[in-house]
């Protein structure tokens, strides 16, 4: 098997992981990652487009290949303006679908986020809930929606919600259940690449069903 992946997100803290998964991978013969700056990785099987991808020129052109995995994501604190930051959540995400559905691939693997809805009063959960809605009315054959809980890692930013929620977990993680508690940004890369090299229809993954993906 000779696949081509397209990865967006690839430096953030779940699509570093994954990458270096694909990278690894025989089943791959071409990585390509579409983002705003390098990798920094040099690879045989590494391609990068550079750009804006907030700028709609960006996916005006057709992506081919077998599969896109969609690892992008910010917070209100690093993007208070909630235009661009539903530029980011929503709109790159849904706008790679389209671009990849004209360029044939038909399956499309996203991050999405615990407690999304469409209707939510929350703007995050709410920006989420609405891009796994638009995502699923579009011509996808095959469509995966990871919902993981606080993702655990190392990151290159402070968030402050996130850490105040680590040290929740830490002293009391053993009266929450298995699918509200905090998963490894690696564990979630594990499952999507274990589930690209999968023949499933499932489309939704709650973080208990990540972690049991990701031993699959």
């Amino acid at each position: 098997m000779s696949k081509q992946a397209v990865l967006i997100g690839a430096t953030g803290l779940v699509g570093q992981e994954l990458l270096s998964l694909l990278l690894q991978d025989d089943n791959y013969s071409s990585i390509v990652v579409l983002a705003r700056k390098s990798t920094g990785i040099s690879h045989p099987k590494l391609k990068e487009q550079i750009g804006d991808l907030l700028d709609d020129a960006f996916f005006k052109e057709p992506i081919s290949g077998d599969e896109i995995f969609c690892c992008v994501g910010t917070t209100q604190s690093k993007t208070p303006d909630l235009a661009t930051y539903k530029h980011i959540d929503f709109g790159i995400p849904t706008r790679a679908a389209l671009a990849g559905i004209h360029g044939g691939i038909n399956k499309f693997l996203v991050i999405s986020s615990m407690g999304a809805n469409p209707k939510s009063k929350m703007f995050y959960s709410r920006t989420k809930g609405q891009m796994e809605e638009a995502l699923s009315k579009l011509n996808l054959e095959r469509l995966h929606i990871f919902r993981p809980s606080l993702l655990v890692g190392d990151r290159n930013e402070v968030r402050l919600g996130e850490k105040a929620g680590l040290v929740f977990m830490k002293l009391f993680g053993w009266l929450v259940p298995n699918k509200y508690k905090g998963i490894e940004a690696d564990v979630v890369a594990k499952a999507m690449h274990n589930v690209a090299n999968q023949e499933t229809e499932k489309r939704l993954f709650d973080s208990a069903e990540i972690r049991q993906l990701a031993k699959s």
